[in-house]
């Protein structure tokens, strides 16, 4: 299996107090977050912080086009949402949009329930888990497309310290492993795959951590298993660690992984934005399609990495824009096998009309 060659993004400022929003400054990926355990502990998101080049600011209108928040969490397979900023196809579509990175999803969801932000990046369980919990969000498009079924195409690994002697699954009993948010899809995707590796999925120690401090922890020894995302999956290889298997593809493939979402109440309210965001978005995956190399140069500056590093990065995508609710179901599934959930919501429910 041919692996990309390693990078090294840039490391991240240590946390700060005021919040997971995470900010660009001067140029830098500088990161500012506050981790509180479990999704019941969220904190609003403060205002403003966008990312270099972003524009506009809440919901409103700038210029003759509407202005529009979307939050998103910094990784290669967002280069279709940065394509449609970079490319102007929001603002063909009539859109002026702000970008502003986040920690984890969860921040997101708080930031669109507060109406700070109008739509954002949700993985499919805090998906999930807003509407079990009465948080009404709906996807309204993909991020880039569906999980491509190909391990050699897909930038999301579990990996294994280097020199843990960890070769499989089973071998994380009793183990640490880093997964950047407790309730969303990685932590699933861990607890997925003990229970088909026959082992109680209690017996492994899920360990919050962001995507970027995830390299430097397994370097240490404080985790012995990460499951991290590309470009900082580079990074961990580079360092020594190993790949023990690619969990979205081993159990979602060609599946609705994450999202970018609205609340319940935005779609109700803006109709004609949801569908232009709709439409761009859309537009902008078929454009990354075509040109992957366009679409990974953006990386370059919304994850402050060098050009020539941009273009090694994977994106896990087949680039299908249509929304997989049998992927919602399974995922549902799990989480009720797992005690995560007590009930299920039927996943059309959770998808925009318009994008069923």
């Amino acid at each position: 299996m041919n692996r990309p060659t390693p990078t090294t993004p840039t490391t991240p400022a240590r946390p700060d107090r005021g919040g997971r929003r995470l900010t660009r400054h001067q140029g830098g990926f500088v990161m500012r977050i506050r981790w509180v355990a479990g999704a019941a502990a969220l904190a609003l998101v403060a205002a403003g912080c966008g990312s270099s080049g972003s524009d506009g600011g809440g919901s409103g209108s700038s210029g003759g086009n509407t202005s529009i928040n979307v939050g998103y969490v910094p990784f290669a397979d967002d280069a279709a949402l940065f394509l449609a900023k970079e490319n102007g196809i929001f603002a063909k579509h009539g859109l002026n949009a702000k970008l502003t990175p986040a920690a984890a999803p969860t921040a997101i969801v708080a930031s669109m329930v507060s109406g700070q932000e109008q739509f954002g990046f949700v993985t499919t369980p805090v998906l999930i888990n807003s509407n079990v919990r009465g948080t009404p969000i709906q996807c309204v498009s993909t991020v880039d497309g569906r999980q491509v079924p190909d391990p050699d195409r897909d930038g999301t690994a579990l990996v294994a310290a280097k020199g843990s002697g960890i070769t499989g699954v089973a071998d994380l009993a009793g183990k640490r492993v880093a997964v950047v948010q407790l309730a969303s899809l990685n932590a699933l995707d861990m607890q997925a795959l003990a229970l088909r590796a026959g082992i109680d999925p209690k017996k492994v120690t899920l360990i919050q951590l962001p995507f970027p401090q995830m390299p430097a922890a397994l370097a240490q020894g404080r985790v012995a298993a990460a499951v991290i995302v590309s470009p900082f999956l580079q990074t961990a290889l580079k360092a020594g660690a190993t790949v023990v298997n690619h969990p979205n593809v081993e159990l979602f493939p060609g599946g609705t992984l994450f999202c970018l979402a609205a609340t319940a109440k935005y779609l109700k309210a803006s109709p004609k934005v949801v569908s232009a965001f709709h439409d761009a978005i859309n537009e902008a995956t078929g454009q990354a399609k075509a040109h992957p190399e366009a679409a990974k140069a953006t990386l370059a500056k919304y994850l402050n990495i060098t050009p020539t590093e941009a273009q090694k990065q994977i994106l896990s995508t087949n680039f299908d824009p249509s929304l997989d609710s049998d992927s919602i179901q399974q995922m549902e599934d799990y989480m009720k096998q797992l005690g995560t959930i007590d009930q299920t919501v039927p996943p059309a429910g959770m998808l925009w009309s318009g994008a069923r």
